[in-house]
């Protein structure tokens, strides 16, 4: 048993910025048609269609992802496929094995040499 002294040394290790961060998550084999809200963070590994509001939190899009879907996110990672239009009041980051098809309005935009992308880019100040 701890005494209170050990407590916080173990409390003062494993501060809450040193943890993972928690993400719902859309398994590989998972295939949704739906309209998604939510507040927490979101990554997608199967398919989904439809529509995504996570405005206040992150979306990432894993490497064998494919999303059909309007987006509204805070950041938004893409590997995977995407068609549709983006909407974030941060990044959208579309790595090297990312493909993007649809228009992105966001306030930072990195698409990274050997990425995919078609539709237009618009930079925004601040969503609300």
């Amino acid at each position: 048993m701890l005494n209170s002294e050990n407590k916080n040394k173990d409390s003062q290790i494993y501060s809450d910025s040193a943890l993972p961060k928690k993400a719902a998550l859309l398994g590989a084999t998972i295939d949704i048609k739906a309209e998604l809200t939510g507040n927490e963070d979101l990554v997608i590994e199967g398919k989904f269609k439809g529509k995504i509001d996570i405005k206040n939190n992150d979306l990432t899009i894993e490497s064998n992802a494919n999303v059909n879907a309007e987006i509204q996110a805070r950041n938004i990672t893409i590997r995977g496929r995407v068609k549709g239009n983006i909407l974030a009041s941060g990044k959208v980051y579309i790595e090297k094995e990312g493909q993007m098809v649809g228009d992105i309005a966001a306030t930072r935009i990195s698409i990274v040499e050997g990425a995919q992308f078609k539709g237009s880019m618009k930079m925004i100040s601040y969503i609300q």
